[in-house]
């Protein structure tokens, strides 16, 4: 394993998360990963071309970014009240439609015309769609709580699945980029060591829901993830829908008991799906 490139991803958004969010409250974990994706993909790579720039030289992944970067802007605009709540959706929906078109607009000039309704229209449909499937589940647990501490911890070990997924489908740079992000979300939960609380807005569902829809598209279009682990992997933010409403607020235990299963069972089946065939003639 090679630790600088293991710091250089995950320490920008950790140092971020920890920054923020224990000097300002959780209301700036958006931020934090705004900053902590921009500097890793710099110190990964390269920085990354401003929007301007991709216009005329469009690079899926510099786009992605900047699509992850558009969904922190509008959860941090709900935040600080400056976007209306009942506005919030239809906004997160625009954002991943642009989003997804945006990151998809180069290999998208070799696709036809259904290709590019199925692909950029269908896959917008299902961002914006796991982007309100995780606002919902946020929604249903207390604000400030243990139940919001184990939501967080479960959604921080989703994007983690996520980036090992996008790495097996041969794109390392993917995988680190989405690593950053699950560790903004796992330097934010830990914060609950010294702040005595943790809080999770239904606003994040956005960024966190986005950064996983996103982010397995990319691996199947940007990389060499195939289409079966990628399914599985999209479906397990929803399968959150079938615990129910209110269950063992309380008891976040009993709820990670349920919880789960749920979601790592699909997103395990996702990463035996991708696992690399084995060499039969390497003796």
């Amino acid at each position: 394993m090679d630790y600088d490139v293991l710091l250089r991803g995950t320490a920008p958004p950790i140092v971020a998360a920890l920054l923020l969010v224990s000097l300002a409250g959780s209301r700036m974990l958006p931020l934090a990963m705004a900053i902590g994706l921009f500097v890793a993909h710099g110190l990964l790579k390269e920085w990354p071309a401003l929007p301007q720039d991709l216009w005329s030289d469009p690079n899926g992944v510099a786009w992605l970014m900047w699509g992850m970067v558009a969904a922190a802007m509008l959860t941090l605009a709900q935040h600080l009240r400056l976007l209306p709540a009942r506005v919030a959706p239809g906004a997160a929906a625009a954002v991943a439609a642009v989003s997804l078109w945006l990151m998809l607009s180069k290999v998208a000039t070799r696709w036809s015309g259904v290709d590019v309704s199925l692909h950029v229209g269908g896959g917008s449909v299902l961002v914006a769609a796991t982007m309100l499937t995780v606002r919902i589940v946020i929604a249903r647990r207390p604000v400030a709580s243990a139940q919001a501490v184990a939501v967080g911890a479960l959604l921080a070990v989703v994007l983690s699945i996520d980036a090992a997924l996008l790495v097996l489908g041969k794109s390392a740079f993917l995988g680190q980029l989405c690593g950053a992000v699950a560790a903004t979300l796992g330097a934010a939960v830990f914060t609950v060591v010294w702040r005595r609380k943790f809080t999770l807005y239904a606003a994040d569902g956005i960024w966190i829901g986005g950064a996983h829809a996103l982010f397995v598209l990319a691996g199947v279009h940007l990389s060499y993830l195939p289409w079966w682990p990628a399914g599985f992997a999209l479906a397990a933010p929803f399968l959150l829908l079938f615990v129910p409403r209110g269950f063992d607020q309380a008891r976040p235990l009993r709820w990670l008991a349920v919880a789960v299963p749920l979601v790592l069972v699909p997103l395990l089946v996702a990463l035996w799906l991708a696992r690399p065939e084995p060499n039969l003639y390497d003796y």
